[in-house]
């Protein structure tokens, strides 16, 4: 492993903002770090680059130990890349100068630096650019400047504080594409904090999502958005619709269990879902049905469906976003609790009676 991390820990007097944090990374891996605010994941960051000091744990990269939970090592001698969220260019220096600052430091020959600095414009697409100062560049400018400024000195780790979040949308999406072609360019270690989940997705080979401090589950992008550990972490992948409910059965062979789903009759809606074999020893006497938008299918009128997984309900307010309906449906029964959020292929009126079918194969079990 090239980035390992044990039992990484911090405190602020009685409030711990990181627990007890696992983390191996292969070199050239590219790892988001996910979670809402305070959940700890910048502090992560900043303890690896040393601009945090942990209170107990293990950073090793490659074969340096950064922190042993006694010594810890000078951030200059660590040898990481940095790029902060306001990216901190420095405005009474030229583009050039800028990304040059870490080589004067170091006291590299001039026409090595020059050299250098023009390999990095290149590689971040402003070539000509160094003689004109940030003030002059677009957001996504500064940001490329950034990014050559913590590369130029070849750092053995690039670490990214929410690089984006300062940009428009439509930039924010075609900057993830270059970056991650950069960086697999470079073959370099990274290690990205974002709470977009889009972002995360989108630019990762892993993800690790936090929540107070604490890891709730590491895994591909597929993996968290198809097979979440627990509710949290499927709400936070994406549009998540849940129904919490009692086991009442399943069946071992084909990895599907039955919900009884209160506040649908008298004895409740019987829904079923897959799950896993790992995640089938997690649950308890309750579980959650999870079923994403996309997998909904929306009917203006009810006929034989050949599965329990059928709810009908009211049509609560839609509106027209990226080709479709998006139809929130408060469901029979279930007045107080959230809407049932779907995709419709029709235009849906408000009141309208529907069933939202949601096929037992694309819905999975979730524990609470």
């Amino acid at each position: 492993m090239y980035l390992h991390i044990k039992q990484l820990s911090k405190s602020y007097g009685s409030r711990r903002v990181v627990s007890n944090i696992d983390l191996e990374m292969e070199e050239g891996e590219i790892l988001s770090l996910l979670g809402p605010s305070g959940c700890g994941k910048t502090t992560i960051l900043r303890m690896i680059a040393g601009l945090v000091a942990p209170d107990g744990g293990w950073i090793q990269v490659g074969d340096q130990v950064f922190y042993d939970g006694k010594r810890e090592v000078p951030i200059e001698e660590r040898r990481l890349g940095m790029v902060f969220q306001d990216y901190a260019l420095w405005p009474h220096m030229t583009v050039a100068r800028n990304i040059a600052f870490g080589l004067r430091l170091r006291r590299s020959p001039s026409r090595e630096i020059a050299k250098r600095v023009e390999e990095l414009l290149e590689l971040v697409s402003l070539p000509g650019f160094g003689d004109r100062y940030p003030h002059q560049l677009s957001g996504g400018q500064q940001q490329r400047v950034a990014l050559a400024r913590a590369l130029a000195t070849q750092p053995r780790l690039l670490l990214l504080d929410e690089p984006l979040s300062s940009l428009d949308t439509a930039l924010r999406e075609s900057m993830r594409a270059e970056l991650v072609q950069i960086f697999h360019h470079l073959k370099i270690t990274t290690i990205n904090v974002t709470h977009d989940q889009t972002e995360a997705m989108s630019m990762s080979d892993r993800i690790m999502v936090l929540r107070d401090g604490m890891v709730q589950q590491i895994g591909t992008p597929a993996e968290l958005y198809l097979t979440p550990i627990n509710t949290f972490v499927a709400s936070f992948m994406g549009p998540a619709n849940l129904l919490s409910g009692e086991i009442v059965g399943g069946d071992a062979q084909t990895h599907r269990v039955t919900l009884r789903v209160s506040g649908r009759g008298a004895d409740g809606q019987l829904v079923s879902g897959q799950t896993s074999s790992a995640i089938r020893q997690r649950l308890n006497e309750h579980a959650s049905l999870l079923c994403r938008p996309d997998d909904i299918h929306v009917h203006p009128e009810s006929h034989a469906f050949g599965h329990t997984n059928v709810l009908k309900g009211t049509v609560f307010y839609s509106s027209f976003v990226g080709g479709r309906w998006h139809t929130l449906v408060r469901l029979e029964g279930e007045q107080q609790s959230s809407p049932i959020l779907a995709y419709a292929p029709f235009q849906p009126r408000e009141q309208q009676q529907v069933w939202l079918e949601l096929p037992p194969e694309q819905c999975r079990i979730v524990p609470e």
